[in-house]
């Protein structure tokens, strides 16, 4: 990433604050002890926005003891969904389950009927005693917009309006991402095929036997240097890619009232710690320009995936969703590099420094090739979500059997028995998230 992009990303982070969730009263569904089932159709089970979503849970509430399972088919619609529920949903016996259905009940299914199909839905999860949430469907990335609705989008649109009064009149957490999205994808899907273009000659511009590969190299020069970068969802139209889902897991969390602030830091040229917030900072000092501290926060940042990352441009609300600040005030009216745990991860000048700078931005892999020690520990809680859903999968498989008629009774045992294993994986994410203290440096830049 280049320097300019980055610290477009830094403002961007520093400055996008949260909007106030529709209601003032709501808050996070998420309470400890909490079992949280996603049901849904083939977009919950890609395990890209619901693994998001979960890992940002890790992230930002690691006091709080819970657990999430994935319960996303293909093709699904709430029939289909309702026809698995005993062995898919209510089997783990959760204390809330969200559901994100839609995209497959829109080819055929009134919104009417698609309402009192939830309905329906929502009385069997209030009749194992857990708590609904309601997840409107994301939008079909067609291009279009809420001034010209067409195609899947127009149903969609019924279906997540519809839903908003449902979940008012029945006091249920709703997060409408249909209507967050929209327009975003809308107005950038003009422009995705460019995205898309700029990839495949990236590719190809890596292979020194394609002749005119400098010409490419050219075109890829000029594309880096335009600060209004085309985005690709990639994926499909209804099935984005981490880029797009990415987006997708923000618009939830915000809508449900998910906590966007992580911690911040000030600390003066003196090596004085103005503020300290959501965290500790220790053995701070200052010398010869150079300032250090250890810092320990109370949570982490939003885990953002790597190939996610090329997204944060058009998506706002994902670094909102991460107030991970950094202010240096004071300082000599150089550049600095900043070093967390030894790694220089950024180029910054004493006046972006003393705005401040968000530092779920920094990029995962700095020029020095080494890793970012915050975008490495975020990659750590997104593997472990995904080991676990693997594990998950299997639990799965063998619950539908086990809870068939006439099924063997030893396979009650095996599904305890795999239970073990999958709580074992929630353990590993939950170490995974824990804090860890962190070394911070800022060194004058060499040449500055």
């Amino acid at each position: 990433m280049r320097r300019a992009s980055l610290l477009t990303l830094l403002s961007l982070g520093l400055l996008a604050v949260p909007a106030p969730a529709a209601d003032p009263s709501a808050r996070f569904p998420l309470k400890d002890g909490d079992v949280w089932v996603m049901a849904g159709d083939s977009i919950t089970a890609q395990h890209l926005h619901s693994n998001y979503f979960e890992a940002f849970c890790y992230a930002r509430y690691p006091k709080l003891e819970f657990a999430f399972r994935n319960s996303g088919v293909g093709g699904h619609t709430i029939p289909t969904t309702l026809a698995r529920f005993d062995y898919d949903i209510a089997a783990w016996h959760p204390t809330v389950v969200s559901i994100e259905l839609g995209m497959n009940d829109s080819g055929g299914t009134p919104t009417d009927k698609f309402v009192a199909n939830m309905g329906m839905m929502v009385g069997r999860i209030r009749g194992i005693k857990a708590r609904p949430v309601i997840l409107a469907a994301s939008p079909v990335n067609d291009g279009t917009v809420s001034a010209k609705l067409g195609g899947r989008n127009q149903r969609l649109d019924e279906y997540a309006t519809a839903l908003k009064e449902f979940s008012a009149k029945e006091k249920i957490p709703y997060a409408d991402q249909f209507h967050a999205l929209l327009d975003v994808w809308g107005k950038n899907k003009q422009r995705e095929n460019l995205a898309n273009v700029i990839g495949a000659v990236r590719g190809l511009a890596a292979d020194n036997s394609v002749a005119g590969v400098e010409h490419l190299r050219e075109f890829l020069a000029v594309q880096d240097k335009t600060p209004d970068k085309p985005v690709s969802m990639h994926g499909d139209a209804v099935h984005p890619g981490p880029t797009g889902q990415l987006m997708m897991a923000a618009a939830l969390l915000k809508a449900l009232g998910a906590d966007g602030f992580v911690s911040a830091v000030t600390v003066d040229a003196a090596g004085k710690v103005v503020e300290a917030k959501g965290c500790e900072v220790t053995d701070a000092k200052a010398e010869d320009h150079k300032l250090a501290f250890d810092r320990l926060d109370e949570s982490l940042p939003f885990p953002i995936p790597d190939d996610a990352r090329a997204v944060l441009p058009l998506a706002p609300d994902v670094l909102a969703l991460s107030q991970y600040t950094l202010k240096a005030v004071g300082l000599k009216d150089v550049d600095y590099l900043l070093k967390v745990d030894g790694v220089v991860c950024a180029r910054l000048s004493a006046k972006e420094l003393a705005a401040g700078v968000n530092l779920t931005a920094l990029p995962p892999t700095p020029k020095t090739k080494m890793v970012n020690p915050i975008a490495a520990q975020s990659q750590a809680v997104l593997n472990a979500v995904a080991a676990k859903e693997a594990v998950v999968g299997t639990w799965r498989g063998l619950s539908a059997k086990a809870h068939a008629p006439n099924a063997d009774p030893k396979l009650k045992d095996d599904l305890a028995a795999l239970t073990k294993k999958v709580e074992a994986a929630d353990a590993k994410i939950r170490e995974a998230a824990k804090p860890r203290k962190l070394h911070f440096e800022l060194v004058p830049a060499p040449g500055s």
